[in-house]
């Protein structure tokens, strides 16, 4: 009996040292993208500075089929093409939150805009934010949510605290139209 416990504890350590050395010949998994993300920020791999560029994938014709555009590690912009060119998506972001996204057909027509979940996500933050007076901050996102289509927002541009200042309202809105690329119009 002896002996027989001897062979199974020499066996069990043969294959557990040839457990760890295979573990250690494996080559590291692939990388699922080209940045890893930490707390919400995006950064090359081995880096820890923020990545600020453009990510772009192609269609197999060499054709742009998706770009991403980050800022200190936040994302600003994320877009897709159909593969005859058309836009396909498009994702706004504001401080690495979804704004506003658009999605369109092949022949460039729009697909319904369902923006009621995240205008009113929208909304909430903004009076959230406009209760602790913070008000710039509170107002740019109440923009994102009139945008978005929600009618509590849309009341909300007309209807200003009364410690809300003129700049700080125009403030908002600066921000608010350059984010959505509307730049007053």
């Amino acid at each position: 009996m002896a002996s027989y416990l001897r062979r199974v504890r020499i066996v069990l350590a043969i294959i557990a040292l040839l457990l760890v050395a295979c573990k250690k010949e494996q080559p590291p998994p692939a990388p699922k993208s080209e940045l890893d993300e930490r707390d919400g920020i995006a950064y090359q791999h081995g880096s820890d500075t923020p990545f600020s560029g453009s990510i772009n994938r192609k269609f197999p014709n060499g054709e742009l089929s998706a770009e991403t555009i980050y800022t200190n590690g936040l994302k600003l912009t994320q877009r897709s093409w159909h593969t005859n060119g058309a836009l396909s998506t498009e994702y706004l972001f504001y401080k690495g939150e979804l704004v506003v996204r658009g999605h369109w057909d092949v022949s460039g027509e729009p697909i319904g805009r369902k923006q009621d979940k995240i205008a009113a996500l929208q909304a909430q933050r903004g009076f959230d934010l406009v209760e602790q007076e913070k008000f710039v901050e509170g107002y740019v996102w109440i923009h994102f949510a009139a945008t978005n289509g929600q009618p509590v927002a849309l009341q909300a541009l007309g209807q200003f605290p009364p410690k809300m200042t003129e700049a700080q309202k125009a403030e908002a809105k600066a921000i608010a139209e350059g984010v959505l690329g509307t730049g007053g119009n």
